[in-house]
């Protein structure tokens, strides 16, 4: 059995993370959780107006715990909300163009703590927070690293877009936190399911038929997580796409490993369709579960349209479907003309080509004087502002860092974790380059930020040596093979890429002496350069979120400050 387990990239049965690595695992998560709560809800209720489209999210979520529906409000209501009067809200139905769930969750807020600027972010916040936990476990799963799992909730944790869109009313981090989670049960699915495979096969003979399928709990869960996305916002449905996609593709490779007889036609026929009925299905009726609030108010906007056109025309469109859904279908039909055809110019609207390298962030506040009027400012101009720059240490390091993935890791060395935060930028950055034309913004890159920055570790962690081999692949083999004939080990240099070996590293064994607790590795295969590069990154992620926080956070700064951090024109 473990002979199959390493065919497809597990380790040996009965083998555990050491007990030393989960405790350290534990600390790096508490730590960097406490520095996701300090950036997310220190001094979180400032503003205390509606901000960005928070005139919209945090009213609709108001209305949806107290009328059951999304309502309209009459003139006024923004100065009333922010005040917490709430008195201008009606009763009249109100077109909105996204789905429930969000909304449902920002309103939870405000249900706690009031009709107040910390009531309708305190949810998105603890999002953000939860976010910095779960990419870290999630990395930690990867890696078996406690060091690199720190480093990658750390990096997101004092990241600018992550901490802007965690203290602000808005869906968006809501669809990092539910797609993350997606991620994270695809990597336990894997494992799983792959375990599973081994353990149906062990004791049979290649080109034995491929055992029948399980219930693969995981799976489902995974299903679950993304009918929350696509619950949140419709981007959700690309993700979905391209985690099915994945899903076939890695389980007809595991059976190509095992030998299986049929292993292609298996895979991608009996295999997938199971693979998209764990998936679809579910995320369906996750999805329509999100609207049960709608079906059960009749004067919810659409609710009702069937029978109205039945009794006005004598006939609907669609009429083999149930009243209630038929209302709900023309809804939908309704919200994505209005996704599709969103044109309107809006000076912060940025394209696709540009929000890797955050060329064009988004200003969610700036107010005018007089509201700024008797603040404490040391000259005759002071502003505030919330801009959602990402932390340009880690987007920019990212950039370089997704080629080397790609080529590197993804191609040549056919590293299958590098698909986990790749399949995220495929579902949630690559669809908008479909929408060139529409109203788009830099903030959505929240969606998929812990991608950029888990990327970026994996990469760090290459180039420091504390990314193992993958069980079973080539460079394990060979790694394993140079180990037995002594050519590496303890005051040995250990074998470097065709970059660093390029540039000269690797010629000396490295002075480093990183405990295997925490960096999960042998000392000996430890890399010098490496550590120093990852500490050159964070020592300026570091040093770039202390200068630009006055920035994500909206305090009273002189113009000039502000001025002088805006490093590219295309930030004003």
């Amino acid at each position: 059995m473990d002979e199959l387990l390493t065919l497809i990239g597990l380790v040996p049965a009965g083998w555990r993370l050491p007990e030393a690595v989960r405790v350290n695992g534990w600390i790096v998560t508490a730590a960097v959780a406490a520095v996701a709560a300090l950036t997310r809800l220190l001094n979180l209720s400032h503003p205390r107006t509606l901000m960005f489209d928070e005139i919209y999210y945090a009213k609709d979520a108001y209305a949806l715990w107290h009328n059951g529906y999304e309502s309209s409000w009459s003139e006024g209501a923004d100065e009333l909300f922010a005040t917490g009067d709430v008195s201008a809200l009606t009763t009249d139905p109100s077109y909105i163009v996204h789905p429930q769930l969000g909304k449902w969750l920002i309103g939870l807020g405000m249900e706690v703590f009031g009709v107040n600027s910390l009531g309708w972010r305190i949810v998105p916040a603890i999002a953000g927070i939860l976010t910095v936990i779960v990419l870290t476990r999630l990395t930690l799963r990867l890696t078996r690293s406690p060091l690199l799992a720190g480093l990658a909730g750390l990096l997101l944790a004092i990241d600018g877009v992550a901490i802007t869109e965690s203290r602000i009313a808005l869906l968006d981090g809501f669809i990092g936190l539910f797609g993350l989670l997606t991620l994270y049960c695809l990597v336990r699915d894997r494992q799983w399911s792959r375990a599973r495979l081994a353990r149906d096969l062990a004791g049979t003979p290649p080109n034995h038929l491929a055992p029948r399928a399980h219930l693969r709990p995981w799976l489902l869960a995974a299903g679950v997580c993304l009918g929350l996305t696509c619950s949140i916002k419709w981007s959700g449905l690309y993700l979905l796409a391209a985690v099915g996609i994945l899903v076939v593709v890695w389980d007809t490779l595991a059976l190509r490993r095992v030998r299986a007889k049929a292993w292609f036609l298996e895979g991608v026929i009996a295999r997938g369709f199971g693979d998209f009925l764990r998936l679809v299905p579910v995320a369906l009726v996750v999805y329509v579960a999100g609207w049960c609030s709608w079906f059960a108010h009749d004067k919810a906007y659409k609710h009702g349209w069937a029978a109205t056109e039945e009794a006005t025309h004598g006939s609907v469109a669609r009429s083999w479907l149930p009243d209630p859904l038929n209302d709900l279908v023309e809804y939908h039909l309704t919200m994505y003309d209005f996704h599709v055809n969103l044109s309107s110019e809006h000076p912060y609207m940025a394209s696709p080509f540009g929000w890797l390298l955050q060329l064009r962030p988004t200003s969610f506040y700036w107010p005018d004087a007089e509201t700024l009027e008797g603040t404490a400012c040391p000259t005759d101009h002071c502003i505030q502002a919330i801009t959602s720059i990402g932390n340009i240490a880690v987007w920019w390091a990212a950039l370089p860092a997704l080629v080397l993935a790609v080529a590197g890791l993804a191609w040549r060395r056919r590293d299958w974790r590098v698909w986990v935060p790749l399949i995220a930028y495929v579902g949630l950055y690559l669809p908008w380059f479909g929408y060139l034309d529409r109203t788009i913004f830099t903030f959505y890159t929240v969606a998929f930020a812990p991608a950029v920055v888990l990327v970026l570790t994996l990469v760090l962690g290459s180039a420091s040596g504390m990314l193992r081999p993958v069980p079973g692949g080539r460079e394990a083999r060979e790694e394993a093979r140079l180990l037995e004939g002594g050519l590496i080990g303890e005051g040995k240099a250990h074998p470097r890429g065709p970059i660093a070996g390029y540039l000269g590293f690797g010629q000396h064994p490295t002075r480093l002496r990183i405990p295997e607790a925490w960096s999960g590795v042998p000392p000996w295969r430890i890399h010098t350069e490496g550590i120093v590069l990852t500490a050159v990154i964070v020592a300026a992620a570091l040093v770039f979120a202390a200068l630009w926080w006055p920035i994500w956070t909206g305090q009273t700064v002189t113009y000039e400050f502000w001025h002088w951090h805006m490093l590219l024109p295309s930030w004003i």
